[in-house]
């Protein structure tokens, strides 16, 4: 689905990202993982589109992402940042029916199916019930769920999220998560994720992807890559497997 080929990227004088080389196959779970600074969040933006200064080549499909327009993209890729802060006192539906944009028809109105979709993805996520809430006084958490439910109302190929969960409560954390793997399995979504938890990523992954100064360490099934070396190696810190399930960090 994706080929990326060479890819540098610099601020300035600063090298962020230095010749990675990646393919990223349909309808899995990638996770992009590796200490602050490393270019987790550079790289997510390279791929997704949202930055376009960097040398090398990133194919999506059958062509360069150069030469797909801002409403092609918007109907492949939906993005979920580290901040999503909402000031305008829009209801959460109204919210959720922002995901349906790039399908409005001539008379920029939503159709029935539209609606549909929306309902069932706020029933998905367990948000209808903030349905006529307004968004500035949902908390953190919920505002999260809100733009996963905007998200998926957009019915993309490709989903990426970057540390998307980080303020919401661990079930429901777990719960979005199993509902993107569940739509990854079943409807062939592809999954980009950006994730700080290598038990989270070690547990729901299909492949990882890991950054250190910018450089890939290691990728592919984070069983295989994912071992106690790897993690001192590429963070520094000492854990311990304990199952199959995850890690203890020692303290």
């Amino acid at each position: 689905m994706f080929i990326i080929e060479n890819l540098d990227f610099s601020y300035g004088s600063k090298k962020i990202l230095n010749d990675i080389n990646l393919k990223i196959k349909k309808g899995i779970f990638m996770s992009i993982i590796g200490p602050n600074g490393s270019g987790k969040t550079t790289l997510i933006n390279l791929i997704n589109g949202m930055n376009t200064n960097y040398s090398g080549n990133i194919r999506y499909l059958d062509k360069d992402l150069f030469e797909y327009s801002i409403e092609e993209k918007a109907k492949n890729f939906s993005i979920i940042s580290q901040r999503s802060a909402i000031d305008f006192p829009f209801t959460c539906m109204e919210i959720v029916m922002m995901g349906r944009n790039p399908y409005k028809n001539r008379l920029n109105s939503l159709s029935e199916k539209d609606l549909g979709i929306v309902i069932d993805v706020m029933k998905k996520t367990d948000t209808f019930k903030f349905a006529n809430s307004l968004i500035t006084e949902v908390s953190g958490g919920e505002l999260q769920r809100i733009i996963l439910a905007r998200a998926l109302a957009q019915n993309p190929r490709v989903l990426f999220l970057d540390e998307a969960f980080s303020a919401m409560d661990i079930s429901y954390k777990i719960n979005a998560i199993r509902l993107i793997k569940k739509l990854v399995k079943e409807e062939g979504l592809t999954v980009v994720s950006v994730m700080h938890d290598i038990n989270v990523a070690y547990k729901f992954s299909d492949e990882v992807c890991a950054l250190k100064q910018g450089k890939v360490q290691g990728f592919g099934n984070p069983k295989e890559i994912i071992t106690e070396s790897f993690v001192y190696d590429v963070f520094d810190v000492e854990v311990e497997k304990i199952n199959d399930k995850g890690f203890f960090v020692k303290v």
